[in-house]
């Protein structure tokens, strides 16, 4: 190999220049050219408590990170950004395949990636020929993941309120019929006042024990379900968008320089074993 190298140096060196300028043009001028954009988000802290909640204002930790990242990978907000962009016509894909949907979902894929960073923040990277949709792209995975976020949210806790109403509406049916029976009670001389005071018989004193307790658990309920009201009705916090994305005036991919280098480095690669192949025959 040495006397390879030796006796065609020159021709190796200009062999590399001709075929790296080479597949530089053709990765500028034939290659279609894709650009990238990337979105900068922190999500918010959507803890199921009211108080945090309306502040409004803590970025998410690992939890809230993680499951952000698994809400932008959904289906739901895929799904949603596929038909926002008609990605089936823009990436070109042939319906007529029976297997198209796999391979709307490898470009999808290929083109759109969601990472987390050491700093706890959520990178959203983008590529397309055209910068504009990129950008428009990233900028919208934003507000579909939010979305889906409220209504996750939203759902979850309507169904909590459902469940508190009921238990509400039931408790204060016992509590309406309790009040009745003591009222009765009353009505038969089981609690009359003589002189200034209540004289109650102990068949009265225990239903009225009954009855607090009743009471106070039907006074809970309404707390817990005005709680819930309130936590409906506030804003969910959204996410803390750093830096949306924007239109490059660059292309990012094909790599041309990577394409160049490796491309001369390849032929003085088939170079030598031609050579070392003649040389032994």
């Amino acid at each position: 190999m040495q006397k390879i190298l030796k006796e065609n140096g020159m021709i190796l060196i200009i062999l590399f220049f001709i075929t790296s300028a080479a597949a530089y043009a053709i990765a500028k001028y034939i290659l279609p050219q894709e650009y990238r954009s990337v979105a900068v988000i922190f999500p918010p802290n959507t803890h199921a408590n009211i108080h945090l909640v309306s502040a409004g204002m803590r970025f998410g930790y690992d939890k809230e990170i993680g499951e952000h990242v698994e809400i932008l990978n959904s289906n739901p907000v895929r799904e949603s950004i596929i038909d926002t962009f008609d990605l089936i016509a823009h990436y070109s894909i042939d319906t007529t395949d029976p297997f198209f949907r796999e391979e709307l979902g490898r470009r999808y894929d290929r083109n759109i990636d969601i990472s987390r960073t050491v700093n706890k923040s959520i990178h959203i990277s983008v590529f397309d020929r055209d910068p504009q949709i990129a950008a428009s792209m990233a900028n919208a995975l934003i507000r579909e993941a939010d979305r889906h976020k409220t209504d996750m949210i939203r759902g979850n806790i309507a169904l909590a309120m459902h469940a508190a109403r009921n238990s509400l509406e039931e408790k204060e049916t016992t509590v309406e019929e309790m009040t009745d029976s003591l009222e009765a009670l009353r009505q038969a001389g089981e609690s009359v006042w003589t002189f200034g005071e209540e004289r109650k018989s102990g068949r009265y004193m225990n239903y009225e024990l009954q009855y607090r307790r009743e009471l106070e658990r039907f006074h809970n309920l309404k707390a817990r379900y005005e709680e819930l009201e309130d936590l409906y009705n506030e804003a969910i916090p959204r996410s803390y968008v750093v830096s949306p994305a924007v239109a490059s005036v660059k292309p990012d991919r094909p790599k041309k320089l990577i394409i160049a280098l490796a491309s001369g480095f390849l032929a003085i690669l088939i170079f030598i074993g031609y050579k070392s192949l003649k040389e032994d025959e």
